[in-house]
Order: C-alpha cells, then sequence, then structure tokens
C-alpha cells in the first residue's frame, strides 16, 4: 500500500478523462453496465476521486442511476466497475 500524493485520500473531479472498464471516456449520462450487472445512467453531479493504496491510482467514484429503480438517488460505481457493453454478451447499455 502506498500514500497518496500530498497525503489527499479524497480529492475533487475536475472534468479529467476517466475511462470505463471497456475503455470509453466516462460522461455524464453515459449508459452502462453497473458490477452487478444492471443498466444505468452515469451522473457525474457529486464525482470524486478516491485514493487506492494498492493500485497506487485516484479512482473516480461517481452515481449511477439504474433502470428498474428510477425514484433512487443512486448506486456508487468506480471507473473500472461500469462498462458500456455487457461483458459476456456484449449488448450496448
Amino acid at each position: 500500500m502506498s500514500n497518496p500524493p500530498n497525503d489527499e485520500y479524497r480529492r475533487s473531479y475536475g472534468g479529467e478523462r476517466v475511462l470505463t472498464a471497456d475503455r470509453v471516456e466516462i460522461v455524464d449520462g453515459l449508459r452502462v453496465w453497473t458490477n452487478d450487472l444492471e443498466t444505468g445512467t452515469i451522473s457525474l453531479a457529486d464525482a470524486e476521486y478516491e485514493w487506492n493504496g494498492s493500485e497506487r491510482r485516484y479512482v473516480l467514484w461517481f452515481k449511477v442511476i439504474r433502470d428498474d429503480r428510477p425514484g433512487e438517488r443512486g448506486v456508487l460505481q468506480s471507473d473500472d466497475r461500469v462498462a458500456t457493453r455487457h461483458p459476456f454478451t456484449r449488448e450496448a447499455a
């Protein structure tokens, strides 16, 4: 495990280019599959980075508004946990 630069474990998201697990740029409103294989739409309203010491990088965390739960505020997901295509069927979200 490593310490983050300047001991900053969390930092705000400033619009930097971040990619999904299948290498698509994350933008507000992007349709994705979650790590639970549910579809939804990304909301970057409260997105922020969190330091992952084992990976030695900042991970972007954001909300996904799932299709089957339209009234919820969203479920937290990270950049490496979402994809625009289903991992097995390759179906688009």
